[in-house]
């Protein structure tokens, strides 16, 4: 590598949700150069050593590629009053320095290549809160740059050393060479390669157990990424073992100490042992625990059911199927009920009934919930009962990153009947949250489409609430929403049965033949904007992939969508996060929960305004201004994939489905993405495709015991 050294002489770009920055720096000849590095920005007119390569960047020129980033101490006075200035000591100003280099003088270069500056404390005329907090900085400042020649000695980058010597302090490098594998504790984006980069570089045997230790750990910490609440003993060793290159005997001892200590959990289930995270394992065992107690309560309302049906088809003028009437008996004799079935089976009328009859009771204080603020909005306009997200119901804890609630077994909701829709939506983690907070002598009423595609994360409690047949449940097949012409509920029952859907180049259900990606993609923007034409909600118009990535990707597609329909111009605000610029009318989805801002994972706005710290985003119930900071769990959402669409409906919805899909061209997915659209559906594609994934359905297992915990078999 290439050695740089020169002075700051302006900060040309930041990006707030990384650390990738762009900089130019001027060396002792006077000759300046654009350096790059995704390490922790340097300011203005900070002295770098630079490690790195220099490069030629297509669009930009000649550049310097940082790999590691050295702040080096002044050796002049002028050096060190920008030095002290630029460490942002809250109260030190250029006055309060020039007092520091009046002190010292030339005695101050000295003092600030030490490794502990004590004498600073010693500066008369200054605030003592001042002195110690730069003391303190100084200190920070040296073992910063400590951390960073240990992380880039090891061949890591340093742009986790700030969180490193928030967390650990000045133990860090001890922590990390006692055990590398604590890095995987500060953030979710390090991965247990990098730690095992870290481990090699310190000389720590292969089978060392603090290796086999993390291996098991990490991957129990991240099956839930593919729907597992647990994995056999037997595949979790064999998934360790090839992580590791070896060492069967060693894992399998090493797995059973860690059982030992409590940090892992097992389930011994028709002779296969079932290893859990504690996390996970709480929230199945309680889920199922709280499920069964809530049906042990065997009080019934009284209400005179075959009046109350008479009276409700009269108001409504309708008729409602015998299965319906069965559902809303089951509602209101049980304390909890499963409702099932597909569109236009008329679960939206029973939710609209069920709280009609539960007003005319004494258990009258009722909750409507779903997982996402489109489902409950569109819960709200059928019921005219106001409906909420089951996240904001139960009120997340600030400055949390998981499933903890302000609503728990210690604040219990307010309420007599909660009524959950979408509930395919429901892994294990939310649905003991949210079974915590109920209570004991409250109703619960689950309805939802089984058939959907699982959630995101651990678990399938829906399908498991169903098939455990103890959960008193009843199976809409009868569809009553269905006008003629209209295709788009019939289509999705064909798609749900294994048929081919009637495809037809006109209608509420059309189908669009393009033979090549590129014509997809022409195809797909020009009915964007005709859609986006006819609507007066831009948020009512969706196209919905079944991949995120690729030439054929939601990411791909949103990418072309925007330079179609909101292009780079003069009067409209952009900015370029982690690759991707974002502009003032651009459509942006949130992929993460953020309970700080209380916007959760699957909703999508549109921006309206950029400014140099935030991004304002409008949702459909609400404005959010985000810092930039958080603006990496944000993508464009012209188009979205098939799982960020669950437990949303849209006016129209426009769904590519090509051969290069492969192996995403699945029976409940194609169905998922059907049933999101309300007035109209708009397949692009072939039909060897839609064919493909008609008859193929998803052979995915999902490891849990939720199911048997209710049954009582575990």
């Amino acid at each position: 590598m290439e050695t740089l050294r020169g002075i700051v002489q302006r900060l040309i770009y930041q990006n707030e949700t990384n650390t990738y920055c762009v900089f130019l720096l001027e060396d002792y000849n006077e000759e300046r150069t654009v350096c790059t590095a995704n390490l922790e920005a340097p300011k203005e007119g900070d002295d770098l050593e630079l490690s790195g390569r220099y490069i030629t960047h297509k669009k930009y020129g000649r550049q310097f590629e940082a790999a590691t980033l050295e702040r080096l101490k002044p050796d002049t006075l002028y050096g060190a009053k920008q030095y002290l200035l630029n460490l942002g000591v809250k109260g030190l100003g250029e006055k309060s320095i020039d007092k520091i280099i009046a002190y010292f003088e030339e005695a101050l270069l000295t003092i600030l290549r030490s490794e502990d500056p004590a004498e600073l404390l010693e500066v008369p005329n200054l605030r003592k809160s001042v002195k110690e907090e730069l003391y303190n900085v100084m200190r920070g400042e040296g073992l910063l740059q400590e951390i960073n020649r240990f992380l880039e000695k090891a061949g890591l980058t340093s742009r986790w050393s700030r969180l490193l010597y928030t967390t650990y302090g000045g133990a860090t490098i001890d922590v990390l060479r006692d055990n590398p594998f604590r890095l995987l504790d500060i953030d979710g984006a390090i991965t247990f390669s990098m730690c095992d980069t870290l481990r090699n570089s310190l000389g720590i045997e292969p089978n060392d157990e603090r290796r086999i230790e993390a291996a098991i750990i990490y991957t129990l910490r991240n099956i839930g990424d593919n729907g597992h609440s647990c994995m056999p003993a037997d595949e979790l060793i064999g998934i360790v073992f090839d992580m590791l290159g070896g060492f069967a005997d060693e894992i399998a001892a090493r797995l059973e100490e860690l059982l030992d200590y409590g940090q892992i959990v097992a389930t011994d289930y028709e002779g296969l042992l079932y290893i859990y995270s504690p996390s996970i394992y709480n929230a199945e065992s309680e889920a199922a625990y709280l499920t069964q107690n809530l049906m042990a309560d065997s009080d019934v309302i009284s209400l005179d059911l075959e009046s109350f049906v008479e009276a409700f088809e009269a108001k409504k003028d309708l008729h409602l199927g015998d299965a319906q009437k069965e559902a809303i008996g089951l509602a209101l004799q049980n304390k909890i009920s499963l409702i099932t079935g597909g569109p236009g089976t008329g679960k939206t009328t029973i939710i609209q009934a069920l709280v009609e009859a539960f007003q005319q009771t004494p258990q009258n204080r009722i909750l409507l919930c779903a997982p996402t603020g489109r489902a409950a909005k569109r819960l709200t306009e059928a019921t005219g009962y106001e409906a909420t997200t089951i996240h904001r119901m139960l009120m997340p804890v600030q400055g949390s990153d998981s499933y903890e609630f302000t609503k728990n077994e210690d604040d219990l909701l307010e309420a007599d009947v909660i009524i959950v829709d979408e509930a395919s939506m429901l892994n294990v983690q939310l649905y003991y949250s949210l079974m915590a907070a109920i209570p004991e002598n409250a109703y619960v009423v689950i309805v939802g489409d089984v058939d959907q595609l699982p959630p995101i994360g651990a678990g399938f409690i829906l399908r498991d609430l169903l098939d455990s047949q103890i959960i008193p449940s009843v199976r809409l097949n009868t569809i009553f929403r269905q006008k003629e012409g209209n295709r788009i509920v019939t289509n999705a029952h064909d798609i749900n049965k294994g048929d081919m859907p009637k495809l037809t180049a006109q209608g509420e259900f059309s189908f669009i033949e393009v033979h090549s990606v590129t014509d997809m993609m022409h195809r797909v923007v020009a009915l964007y904007k005709e859609a986006l034409a006819q609507s007066d909600d831009e948020l009512d118009v969706q196209i919905i992939s079944p991949m995120r990535r690729g030439v054929a990707g939601s990411l791909a597609i949103s990418k072309t969508i925007q330079q179609a329909i909101n292009p780079a111009a003069s009067t409209r605000s952009e900015v370029k996060l982690n690759g991707q610029i974002y502009r003032v009318g651009d459509k942006v989805i949130q992929v993460l929960n953020n309970y700080d801002l209380e916007v959760f994972n699957g909703e999508i706005g549109v921006i309206f305004s950029i400014s140099k710290t935030e991004v304002c985003i409008r949702f459909m119930d609400k404005e959010v201004h985000v810092p930039m900071e958080d603006m990496s769990s944000f993508m464009l959402a012209y188009a979205i994939t098939v799982h960020k669409s669950q437990g949303s409906e849209y006016g129209t919805v426009i769904i590519p489905f090509i051969p290069t899909y492969r192996q995403m061209l699945q029976r409940n997915l194609l169905y998922t993405a059907v049933t999101r659209a309300r007035n109209k559906v708009i397949l692009v594609g072939t039909k060897s495709a839609v064919q493909k994934a008609v008859s193929t359905q998803s052979g995915t297992t999902r490891y849990t015991l939720f199911k048997e915990r209710l049954q009582g078999l575990v």
